[in-house]
């Protein structure tokens, strides 16, 4: 199966979407992550005013509200206008440098770490993944 290329994934359909905040700064990375896992790409308003992202991928209350099954919150902090619009996934992986901040406790899964270098982290395993499948299928 190919994957889907990420931007052609509507927010309000995606059943996996990942995520950025103000503390991404690789917006490639994260998009090629997100391509690697099949995943729309959403982001917080501030990234969106930032210009790291069109509106059409803000997610909150002044943008789309998703029902996605699993969300990754990657250097998002959870403000109340964001969260609004996550409606009631199953899994939320939240990866932040605040531990006390609000996606952080809404997470099934929070890694305290920089957002950017976990991001460079996650897409080289998935290469090496994907790569050590591929041999094992010749």
């Amino acid at each position: 199966m190919l994957p889907i290329a990420s931007e052609s994934i509507a927010l309000e359909e995606a059943d996996f979407i990942v995520s950025a905040g103000n503390g991404v700064s690789n917006v490639t990375t994260l998009e090629t992550l997100a391509n690697s896992l099949d995943a729309a790409v959403g982001a917080s308003r501030v990234a969106v005013d930032d210009g790291k992202f069109s509106r059409d991928k803000q997610i909150g209350a002044s943008g789309k509200t998703v029902s996605a099954s699993a969300y990754l919150a990657i250097g998002i902090s959870g403000a109340v206008q964001h969260t609004a619009g996550l409606g009631q996934p199953d899994h939320i992986i939240s990866i932040n440098m605040d531990e006390h901040c609000p996606m952080m406790d809404l997470a099934d899964l929070a890694l305290v770490a920089d957002a950017n270098e976990t991001l460079q982290a996650l897409q080289q395993r998935l290469l090496a993944l994907q790569d050590s499948q591929r041999t094992a299928q010749v």
